[in-house]
């Protein structure tokens, strides 16, 4: 919904079909090759444009929490833009929090998208994913969204079509997983065959889904004993295939059929864990 000075967008979380990590670089980061997609579960913010000011409302489960990556993102927007001006965000969470999901980044590519459209284009392209890269490294996919083969600390991106028609349950573990220790982890481990993404996007250009679920990858998998619990319910209740994404604890079945996802949901949320069914999502399916 848009008018001239309040506008809701919906934030779409993210998979990773494929993650593998490579050297470390200077500044910190890590060189990746990744394919990501966006999914239909997704937080909603609503901006609202005022004179000054940047105020958020953010409210996960019932409960008021404090996002500052959307902090972040609103104020770089109106430093790069030069405008003098503010704006009252509402943000609805429903992306579990620290995941593996890229909730954060998605709820910053969504401040900006919605502050750039609301004050007129400001940025163009060029400016806008270079801000996006500047808050962190998953924010251009989110800002750009569907189906993207990512490189370099994930910033580098090249569209890559579209998924077979599929639906996701996407669960989460109750264990919790630092990023930040996640890499310090794979960086320790010693002579590790690194995978390349060639089978993954060869499935992806012949529309292939078993192949798709063949070539799933994820690194941090090896760091992420836990993962494997998760993965092993999803498979014992009808997915295809399963994977963690991003550096967990989130985990992801892919399933042909909507009523077997919907059951291995319900199973899931029997045995006291959260599970979300999902499908692809790309930004064309709005228009």
């Amino acid at each position: 919904m848009v008018d001239s000075k309040v506008m809701t967008v919906n934030a779409y979380a993210k998979i990773n079909l494929f993650l593998e990590v490579k050297e470390k670089l200077e500044n910190g980061y890590h060189n990746l090759e990744t394919v990501m997609q966006s999914v239909t579960l997704c937080d909603t913010l609503t901006a609202e444009k005022k004179k000054a000011g940047i105020d958020l409302e953010c409210v996960c489960e019932g409960k008021q929490i404090k996002d500052n990556i959307v902090i972040k993102a609103a104020l770089l927007f109106f430093e790069r833009s030069g405008i003098d001006g503010g704006v009252d965000i509402k943000l609805i969470k429903r992306i579990p929090v620290e995941s593996g999901l890229g909730g954060g980044s998605s709820d910053a590519a969504a401040t900006l998208y919605a502050l750039n459209t609301l004050y007129g284009g400001a940025l163009c392209d060029e400016v806008l994913y270079k801000t996006a890269k500047d808050i962190g490294a998953d924010v251009p996919f989110c800002l750009k969204k569907g189906l993207c083969c990512a490189e370099g600390i994930g910033e580098i991106l090249t569209d890559t079509g579209r998924l077979p028609d599929c639906h996701i349950v996407i669960t989460v573990g109750s264990h919790s997983v630092s990023t930040k220790k996640a890499f310090e982890e794979l960086d320790r481990v010693t002579d590790r065959n690194t995978a390349d993404k060639t089978a993954m996007m060869s499935a992806i250009e012949r529309s292939d889904l078993s192949g798709i679920c063949e070539a799933l990858y994820n690194c941090f998998e090896l760091v992420n004993p836990a993962s494997e619990v998760l993965k092993r319910l999803l498979l014992d209740n009808g997915a295809l295939a399963a994977s963690l994404s991003g550096s967990g604890p989130s985990v992801f079945g892919i399933y042909d059929k909507k009523e077997t996802a919907e059951r291995s949901a319900e199973t899931l949320k029997e045995l006291g864990y959260k599970a979300f069914i999902c499908r692809p999502y790309y930004r064309s399916d709005e228009i």
